[in-house]
């Protein structure tokens, strides 16, 4: 378990970090709930073994420890809902202007992403796995679509997962604080060819996004359809 819990990837993105913090944060109390009760569990086994055929003593309620262990919880549970709340509410913020600003479109069985008011564009296919360029420490709009049925836009390594559903535009932001590329995939089985919506997210220096957007935006890709 203890393995299994640490294959958790680290975000590579701002608001990834407020979930990873979150996450640790859930990890920590409940290993420390582990402990107590197991501790109290297998105390109990050896204090109070059968080493005779006497009834032992009986106890008929204790009213501070039945308070005492309904208050730990709660408090717990009130706790963690409001760091759960502050980071939801970190990952969802979206108060600030948007440095770029990109569409992208699910549709059978690929991906587009279309970079608002520049005319770059980037259409894939299951044969040619499309690539969301973006600058490192820019916050990145993502307005998300579907053309047919129910998609999923998931980074594992950014720790967020959003779902894209016909007629409805979801968005999010996405800040990324170290170049790299990122494996992306859908997680909504949305037909046969599933397993080929897959795509990247390449994160580059301010300098090398730009020479990308000009070189992109005189290929006038503009206007393809996604189908």
């Amino acid at each position: 378990m203890l393995v299994a819990a640490g294959c958790t990837p680290q975000s590579v993105t701002e608001e990834g970090r407020a979930v990873y913090g979150l996450y640790n944060l859930f990890l920590y109390i409940a290993a420390v709930v582990f402990v107590v009760v197991s501790g109290l569990v297998i105390w109990s086994v050896i204090r109070y073994r059968r080493r005779d055929d006497e009834l032992p003593k009986q106890t008929h309620g204790n009213n501070r420890l039945e308070l005492t262990w309904t208050l730990i919880p709660t408090v717990i549970v009130l706790v963690l809902f409001v760091f759960t709340m502050q980071a939801q509410n970190k990952v969802l913020d979206q108060s600030g202007d948007a440095d770029v600003n990109i569409t992208a479109t699910a549709f059978q069985w690929s991906w587009r992403f279309a970079y608002e008011g520049t005319g770059a564009e980037v259409v894939g296919s299951p044969e040619s796995i499309p690539e969301m360029v973006v600058p490192v420490g820019q916050t990145i709009r993502v307005k998300l679509l579907s053309a047919d049925v129910v998609h999923s836009f998931y980074v594992p390594q950014t720790l967020f997962k959003r779902q894209a559903i016909p007629g409805t535009e979801n968005l999010f932001d996405l800040t990324f604080e170290k170049t790299g590329l990122f494996h992306g995939q859908c997680t909504q089985f949305c037909g046969l060819q599933h397993p080929d919506m897959v795509f990247r997210v390449r994160v580059v220096s301010q300098g090398e996004y730009q020479s990308w957007l000009a070189a992109e935006t005189r290929r006038g890709a503009a206007g393809q359809p996604g189908t």
